[in-house]
């Protein structure tokens, strides 16, 4: 059994249209970051659009509360072991990770793209 939440903002009638389709449907999407399929690049592919002659743009490094390193390498490494992210060396690129903390009280890793 999954659990998902629907919002409350929706009528009964619509939340009940909700449900069924996601049982109906519910071999087709992931419910674990485990049960990501490996990702086809012919089928998926994202690029960022760079300006011509644009310079890379490195961020300071951000501090991070030491606490939260455990829960930073797990999820780290949860997403390498799934290929959600890849390793990559040599970027000229370089954007902080920042800590999110969710409803439930859980930490989300997210990216400050913002210059």
């Amino acid at each position: 059994m999954k659990f998902v939440k629907v919002s409350n903002f929706l009528n009964e009638e619509k939340k009940q249209e909700y449900v069924e389709f996601l049982r109906e449907f519910s071999n087709v999407f992931s419910w674990r970051y485990e049960d990501l399929k490996v990702c086809v690049k012919a089928i998926i592919y994202h690029t960022i659009p760079l300006k011509v002659n644009e310079k890379p743009f490195k961020q300071k490094l951000r501090r991070i509360n030491p606490r939260f390193l455990p829960l930073i390498e797990k999820e780290v490494k949860r997403f390498l072991s799934t290929k959600i992210i890849v390793p990559l060396r040599f970027s000229q690129w370089i954007a902080n990770l920042v800590l999110v903390r969710k409803k439930s009280r859980e930490i989300k890793l997210c990216v400050d793209f913002k210059i």
